[in-house]
Parts: structure tokens; C-alpha cells; sequence
């Protein structure tokens, strides 16, 4: 359910879109720092969004820095990394590890299973940093694999649970923003779960896997008019937030980015049709 947080690039500007690259390529910088090499898998945009959002409103001092690595090993880039940064590292590796326990649940993956064996200790420093965040993780994963698992579930039951679990990582200190943070979090949280089930609703009712939209007979301007509920609940929490820095940038993401996913699955199915449409018409004129 990752992978939704994203900047627009197309609204950025160049200045903009190199700050957005410094701050998700210093998210990959502190991985490696503070857990080596094998934990810049972890990397997601998700977290270099939340380093800018919480280096928004604290406004802490910033280190930038030049560099190689194995992704660019050619051309050196900038980076820049605040005490944020840190904390998001911290909690991508705790995301990434107890993803891989879930596929390796799920799937019996040895993939997830040997990445989830590597970033073990890893994991085990950063509960002992953020024991609250790890305990919402844990806690929270383990909910929601039981609401999935139970048949007369509500419906929004599992994305209720999945935001709470991001409410609380989206607070790194307990002070007058932690309610707003908690409240943006969480309605990002529903919204991210339940456009994760829009996007994968076809492929899981082949499957017969769990989606929370299966029991439903939506159109899809229904289930957008569900997302578009959900999201202008997040971004009315998150304009309350008195930001300044990267607020052009932040925006992007929260009114164009987490609808890319969604639009780009749309544009490939409008191209299927039509091309099949032109099949069919190329079939009735042969024949």
C-alpha cells in the first residue's frame, strides 16, 4: 500500500524538482549510514514525502552533500538530509521488514523472507528508538491481516485501522502539531488503503483475494467520488498545518501525485479498448 505519496514532476519546476530528488536521494544517503548498503531497498517516495512535510513545519537546520552511489555511480548528485530524515529512514526500515514477514506469510516469498532476515537487527535498533511507531506497525499490520481475514468485516474497517497506523508515524514528537498530524495521517491513510483496493479491485476479483470494494457494484466515477471524499479530508487536515517551505511541492503531491497510479491504470485501459475496437472493426470489414 506504498508507492501512492508521489510528487507530479509535470507541476514542478526545475528548482523543485531538484529539491524533491535531494531530499528523497538523502532518505537513500541516511539508509545507508545508519543501516548499510542492503537497506536503500526500503527507499520509498512515501517517506522522502514525509521528511519534507515535517522539515516544512519544524523548519530544522539542513545538511546538503554531493555524491556518488551505486544507483548513479557515474555522475554525482546532491542530497540533503535533516534530523527528519533520520527518523523516516528509521521508519522505512521498519515498514520494509514487516512487509517482507507478510509476503513471506502470505506468499511463502524467500525473497521477503531473506531481505526480512537482513534488516532484523536493524529493525531491532529502531524499535528500541521508536518504540511507539513500531508498537502502531505491529499492532496495527496485525489488525488489519485479521479484519481481511474475517468475512462480515465492515467495509472501511481494515482502512480505518491503516490510518490509524499512519497517523501515528506521521508524528515524530508529541507537541501542539501532534493532533493535526494524527488527523492528516490517517485520513491520507484511509485514502491510500482505499485507492490501493480501486486500483487492484479487478485483478482481485479474479483472484477472489480481499478487497473491500468486491461487495460493491461501483462504477468508477463512484468509487472516485469515494477516493476524492477521502483525499479532501486529508489535505483539509493538512492545510491547517502553518507550512511555508516546499509548500508548492507538497501540494503537488496531495492534489495531483497520489491520483497518478489511478490515472495511469485508466489511461492503459482506455487504450486496450480502443484498440480493440479498431480490431473489431478490422475483423467486420474483413468479413
Amino acid at each position: 500500500m506504498f508507492g501512492y505519496i508521489a510528487a507530479n514532476l509535470h507541476d514542478l519546476d526545475e528548482a523543485e524538482q531538484q529539491r524533491y530528488r535531494a531530499a528523497y536521494c538523502g532518505l537513500c544517503h541516511a539508509l545507508k549510514e545508519r543501516f548499510g548498503q542492503a537497506s536503500r531497498f526500503s527507499l520509498t517516495y512515501d517517506m522522502a514525502f514525509l521528511t519534507l512535510l515535517l522539515g516544512s513545519l519544524y523548519e530544522p537546520q539542513e545538511q546538503a552533500g554531493r555524491e556518488r552511489c551505486v544507483a548513479h555511480p557515474m555522475k554525482p548528485h546532491d542530497y540533503l538530509t535533516t534530523r527528519f530524515t533520520d527518523y523516516a529512514a528509521d521508519l522505512s526500515v521498519a515498514l520494509a521488514y514487516h512487509k517482507c514477514l507478510d509476503d513471506w506469510n502470505d506468499d511463502r516469498s524467500v525473497r521477503a523472507r531473506a531481505y526480512a532476515g537482513m534488516l532484523e537487527r536493524a529493525y531491532g535498533d529502531v524499535k528500541q528508538r521508536l518504540p511507539r511507531q513500531c508498537a502502531a506497525i505491529e499492532d496495527g499490520l496485525a489488525d488489519i491481516a485479521r479484519i481481511e481475514q474475517t468475512p462480515d468485516a465492515p467495509p472501511d474497517a481494515a482502512a480505518n485501522r491503516f490510518g490509524a497506523l499512519l497517523g501515528e508515524l506521521f508524528v515524530c514528537d508529541e507537541d501542539i502539531w501532534s493532533d493535526t498530524l494524527r488527523q492528516f495521517g490517517g485520513q491520507l491513510g484511509r485514502f491510500i488503503y482505499f485507492m490501493d483496493a480501486a486500483c487492484d479491485l479487478e485483478r482481485d476479483r479474479r483472484s477472489g483475494s480481499y478487497n473491500p470494494l468486491s461487495s460493491f457494484e461501483m462504477e468508477k466515477e463512484d468509487i472516485d467520488t469515494v477516493l476524492t471524499t477521502f483525499a479532501g479530508r486529508a489535505t483539509a487536515h493538512f492545510e491547517k498545518l502553518p507550512l511555508e517551505q516546499d509548500l508548492h511541492l507538497l501540494r503537488s503531491v496531495l492534489y495531483s501525485g497520489i491520483w497518478q497510479k489511478r490515472n495511469a491504470q485508466e489511461t492503459k485501459r482506455l487504450k486496450r479498448e480502443a484498440r480493440k475496437a479498431t480490431q473489431d472493426r478490422t475483423t467486420e470489414k474483413d468479413a
